[in-house]
């Protein structure tokens, strides 16, 4: 409940970390103290339990998603969205969802400061990221900028041929070897609404005719860099992983979920 607040309220660089950082960190921590709870109580016990909590925080997003009227708070609760993606992940358990949840942590992190930098520079520009009080044609008056949004928002969404599709497929294709058939129809469903959450707030915002022609005028160069370094990063993840990264990746899906 905190996250939309601070997410809304807190600068653009406060908040990216927050998204990119701080919340893998949060992660990291209930990853260890997963693997103590599931030896003390019983790994069934702890891996229903996060996989409740897992799904109901994706539903809970996505409805929010849905209505949000506010650039910043919607970024808080797709970020919410993608916790509950890797803690149910981890609920699934075995090793191919352990696998997608490492990678989902990863890819998130690289693709989710684009948004809040694309974000940043329309609030800036507008002084608002009220979706209601920002003017539409936002791809005609910030053209550079309105592109890193779209390929964010894609991006975050989980579109092929971008990173989080395949983290997504992944531990969709966990849950199926599972037997939790119902889980991963739960999961799609929150994907394909908060896609379309997303999907019906841009058009708006990059499509909708303007109520008065807007002046050009585009992010400083600063930012259109920032943009350009992380977007090509996010972009790239989507066809090659480096190897030290992935062996990484598989070592900790190995623990938590066991080797392959």
């Amino acid at each position: 409940t905190w996250k939309p607040d601070a997410y809304s309220e807190a600068p653009v660089p406060t908040a990216t970390l927050l998204a990119a950082g701080l919340l893998n960190c949060a992660l990291y921590g209930l990853l260890r103290f997963h693997a103590l709870a599931a030896v003390a109580v019983g790994a069934p016990f702890v891996s229903r339990l996060l996989l409740i909590f897992g799904l109901a925080s994706m539903a809970l997003a996505a409805l929010f998603v849905v209505g949000q009227r506010n650039l910043r708070r919607l970024l808080a609760y797709s970020s919410i969205d993608h916790a509950g993606i890797i803690v149910a992940a981890v609920g699934i358990g075995g090793p191919l969802a352990s696998l997608g949840a490492m990678l989902h942590m990863t890819f998130h992190a690289v693709t989710k400061p684009v948004l809040f930098f694309a974000v940043g520079a329309i609030q800036q520009r507008f002084g608002t990221a009220s979706l209601g009080a920002i003017r539409g044609g936002l791809l005609r008056t910030m053209p550079a900028t309105s592109l890193f949004l779209l390929g964010a928002a894609l991006a975050v969404t989980a579109s092929p041929p971008f990173a989080i599709f395949q983290s997504e497929y992944t531990i969709l294709s966990g849950a199926v070897a599972a037997g939790r058939t119902w889980a991963a129809a739960l999961f799609l469903a929150c994907t394909v609404t908060v896609f379309a959450g997303f999907l019906q707030k841009l058009t708006h915002l990059l499509l909708a005719p303007a109520d008065e022609p807007g002046e050009r005028r585009e992010a400083d160069r600063f930012s259109l860099g920032a943009m350009a370094v992380a977007g090509a990063l996010a972009f790239g993840l989507g066809f090659s992983l480096p190897w030290p990264v992935g062996d990484l990746i598989r070592q900790s899906a190995a623990i938590v979920g066991g080797p392959w």
